[in-house]
């Protein structure tokens, strides 16, 4: 009987000792996941930060040209277009409703 009561030691003395090996191998490997994830996390951080400065800076440009434009259009410098001029169109002779062809005529022939 004291040979089977060894046996049994032995045998959860390794499955004790196989649990530590695991624990710590799981242990390692969520330490390894959780760092691997830091890194590709701070790496993604660096470039939205960049990204974040890129348009900041583009702003700013904007808000310059802005300046420049609004300041422009105030001192009347970006005219687009001169004033339209009035154009002296000769007005048509009312028809008077003569039945003469060469009424009918002079007054189609005026229009165009």
């Amino acid at each position: 009987m004291g040979d089977v009561k060894e046996r049994i030691d032995d045998v959860d003395d390794r499955l004790n000792d196989g649990l530590r090996t695991m624990q710590e191998q799981h242990r390692e490997f969520m330490w390894d996941t959780i760092g691997s994830s830091e890194n590709k996390l701070a790496e993604k951080d660096d470039a939205l930060e960049a990204m974040v400065t890129a348009l900041k800076e583009e702003i700013n440009e904007l808000k310059g040209e802005l300046k420049i434009f609004k300041a422009a259009i105030r001192n009347g410098m970006l005219a687009s277009k001169s004033k339209p001029q009035a154009m002296d169109v000769p007005k048509p002779k009312a028809f008077k409703g003569a039945r003469s062809a060469s009424e009918v005529d002079n007054f189609l022939w005026f229009m165009e």
